[in-house]
């Protein structure tokens, strides 16, 4: 009976993994005076539980025009502009697959026999006094065509948002703030999470010649490093001044904001003031599979031309000079579910893996 039983498990198991549809999950973990935290105390404060996925991609190439002479003739500007959007994710699944991400982490630390601390003791620490709060459940666009989730039963702090959306976690991204912390806490361990599901890629094409070119790839996954690249918006001036004086802005410019997955837990001793941290991240990117195909979007604007032959017209050269633009826009439908799930399973996966790989270290 019990051999059965073990056959029954392993069978369950093998059926969990393949249901994942995720690629090979490899971590890496990078420790740092593990020695020191181990002594800490078991007490742990979630400053940061960032859980992201993307629906929405823009990308943009501009090739400038000039005059080339005789030979070269005179070229018009080209620009060429490329949008994908995912249609069928459902916020509500989201929502509730980001709550169990946070509840199987909750779980997980106290049956290894830590104590969360509350916010109201963070707070009263005074670390983060004049600083705002976001609260769960709640969904919304952090960056353009990011969407951030935060559980339910969660409250972060943030020092300030940008006009893009951006949160800002204090100076320099609020580099200290985690041994700050850790020592108002009585040198508890302070815990920052991480994550990024991305389904575009930007592909590259140096062989476009006199155009403007852009291709975005579809490749759903849980990123390891990736930069997100969002074009820049123009802004028309409205007053005299602030046409003159106005921020200068290169056509085809994108604002890029780096990313990554990873799980980080500090603890700054006091009095020495020595630290120690966890480090985790992934050495690759991690493929979704079985949600949605992988595609290419291309918009391709070839540039207007114009050489003075005798047959040349003043309207030719008109023509050839005026501004061309290209613009391609795909929907790509996914199954709310098969999405939902797809992105927890990546997620949850390193997460684990990172807690198997902590808690090996501390116990």
């Amino acid at each position: 009976m019990k051999n059965l039983l073990l056959v029954v498990f392993a069978i369950c198991i093998s059926f969990v993994t393949k249901a994942q549809n995720i690629g090979d999950l490899k971590i890496s973990s990078k420790k740092y005076g593990m020695s020191t935290m181990k002594k800490a105390p078991k007490k742990i404060y979630i400053n940061s539980f960032n859980v992201n996925f993307e629906m929405y991609k823009e990308a943009i190439d501009f090739k400038a025009g000039g005059n080339g002479g005789r030979i070269g003739g005179n070229t018009s500007n080209a620009t060429a502009k490329a949008a994908v959007g995912l249609a069928g994710v459902d916020a509500n699944l989201m929502l509730q697959k980001t709550n169990e991400l946070y509840k199987n982490f909750i779980d997980r630390i106290t049956k290894e026999g830590y104590e969360i601390i509350t916010l109201e003791t963070a707070e009263n620490t005074g670390v983060f006094q004049g600083w705002q709060k976001a609260s769960g459940p709640a969904i919304g666009e952090s960056l353009s065509g990011i969407i951030n989730v935060i559980p339910e039963g969660y409250t972060s702090f943030y020092k300030r948002k940008t006009n893009k959306g951006e949160v800002k976690k204090g100076f320099l991204g609020g580099i200290g703030l985690q041994s700050k912390l850790s020592k108002a806490l009585n040198d508890a361990i302070i815990a920052d999470v991480n994550l990024y599901v991305m389904f575009s890629e930007e592909g590259s094409d140096w062989m476009k010649g006199k155009a403007a070119k852009v291709k975005i790839k579809t490749n759903l996954r849980l990123i390891n490093n990736h930069a997100i690249s969002i074009p820049q918006k123009f802004k028309k001036k409205k007053s005299t001044m602030g046409k003159l004086f106005g921020s200068v802005k290169i056509a085809g410019a994108s604002d890029t904001y780096p990313a990554s997955s990873n799980i980080t837990f500090s603890q700054g001793k006091s009095g020495l003031g020595t630290k120690s941290s966890f480090i985790g991240s992934l050495k690759d990117d991690v493929e979704i599979e079985g949600v949605m195909k992988k595609e290419k979007i291309v918009a391709y604007q070839k540039q207007g031309s114009f050489v003075p032959t005798s047959f040349s017209t003043f309207s030719n050269y008109l023509d050839a000079k005026a501004d061309r633009f290209s613009k391609t826009t795909k929907w790509i439908t996914v199954d709310a579910t098969k999405f939902a799930n797809g992105f927890y399973n990546a997620c949850n996966t390193f997460l684990d893996k990172q807690l198997d790989a902590l808690f090996s270290k501390l116990n």
